[in-house]
């Protein structure tokens, strides 16, 4: 098959890793010839020199995304299209703006557009809710207009989206960490100072989202403080710019800044937990990550992240800050816990499919 990835589109988050895993792994799959639209939050992190020759590649920076960008998108994509003629386009997420001669694959992963009860969405006032529906409403034009069929990574996301988007042809791939988890090589290089006696480090790996709720980290760091609890830290990878619009700093927090995906098993190494108050995910690769680096949760007790961690996590109540600081103490100091939690997550890890084995299930579609 001739198969154009399409990341044009992509510019930051989470679902930049998913891409760059899915390029990585095609390597595996040497029969096809793959040309790879290349957006700027991929091109950041990709090394086409570790490319073999039936790999093709093509630039891309659109800027931020609007009307007048998705016309110069449709401009610049259609004469390169025509040329390549691919059997099939696939982005592991949309959607893309492009309406494409052949059939196009596209994920799915906008949360706040199928949680319609998260307590995100619930806290919205009546004008922010409004804004929301609006942006459901283009992005669901666009990607009914473009896909013939969509990719989603667990089922209760796939029921959620055949229901909004009136759809037959959705699929689930699970995600899973990427393959840079499983190079011990990736864990030489330290992020963060050297540990003071007793420490302990909660890791929260993700840009600034307002769903992600990391504003709760601070509140939970004052009333850590408050009750002379010293030896807890905070690891962030924000924007500077980010953490202090939203006031996401205190002495407790270490933000080391935004990282590149194959630097990220390394900070894991450094800390002692992951910890992640999101209020609403299609999923979140922080989750496998965690359990492959032997790292105990702590999350929202909400039904994404118990569908995803099962026994693998503590959970608190969302955006309770008092409730999650019990839950961070449970595990700093309860040795046993962190043992079971580890255990059950290198289980746990067993239902989602491998980097190698989510690009084959990809690639069978693009056979369909």
């Amino acid at each position: 098959m001739k198969i154009v990835i399409n990341t044009a589109h992509q510019r930051f988050g989470g679902a930049i890793q998913v891409a760059l895993s899915f390029i990585n792994e095609c390597k595996n799959f040497s029969e096809h010839e793959y040309h790879v639209f290349v957006g700027f939050g991929v091109g950041k992190s990709l090394d086409k020199n570790k490319f073999p020759n039936n790999f093709f590649f093509y630039d891309f920076d659109f800027g931020e995304i609007g009307f007048s960008t998705i016309k110069v998108i449709q401009r610049t994509l259609r004469p390169i299209e025509e040329k390549i003629k691919p059997d099939i386009l696939i982005a592991t997420s949309g959607p893309t703006y492009y309406h494409s001669v052949a059939p196009q694959i596209i994920g799915f992963n906008l949360p706040l557009y199928i949680y319609p009860e998260s307590p995100f969405v619930q806290a919205m006032t009546f004008k922010q809710k409004l804004k929301l529906w609006l942006k459901k409403q283009v992005h669901f034009y666009y990607f009914k207009r473009d896909a013939v069929a969509y990719v989603v990574q667990t089922d209760d996301v796939n029921q959620r989206v055949r229901k909004v988007l009136k759809a037959d042809k959705v699929y689930t791939v699970t995600n899973n960490h990427s393959s840079f988890y499983l190079d011990e090589s990736l864990l030489e290089e330290n992020k963060l100072p050297e540990k003071f006696e007793g420490e302990f480090r909660f890791l929260t790996l993700t840009s600034y989202y307002g769903h992600k709720n990391l504003e709760i980290i601070p509140e939970i760091a004052a009333i850590l403080k408050k009750q002379g609890i010293e030896n807890i830290r905070f690891v962030l990878t924000l924007k500077k710019e980010d953490a202090k619009q939203h006031g996401i700093v205190h002495e407790y927090i270490y933000n080391v800044g935004p990282i590149k995906p194959h630097e990220c098993p390394s900070l894991y190494k450094e800390c002692d937990a992951m910890f992640l108050p999101t209020l609403a995910e299609c999923f979140s690769a922080s989750y496998p990550e965690a359990m492959v680096m032997n790292k105990p949760i702590v999350t929202t007790d909400l039904g994404f992240a118990h569908s995803i961690c099962g026994s693998a996590a503590l959970y608190y109540e969302p955006k309770n800050a008092k409730n999650a600081t019990g839950q961070l103490q449970v595990l700093v100091s309860d040795v046993e816990k962190r043992k079971v939690l580890i255990v059950n997550g290198l289980e746990e890890l067993k239902k989602f499919d491998t980097p190698s084995i989510r690009a084959s299930k990809y690639l069978e579609l693009c056979k369909e």
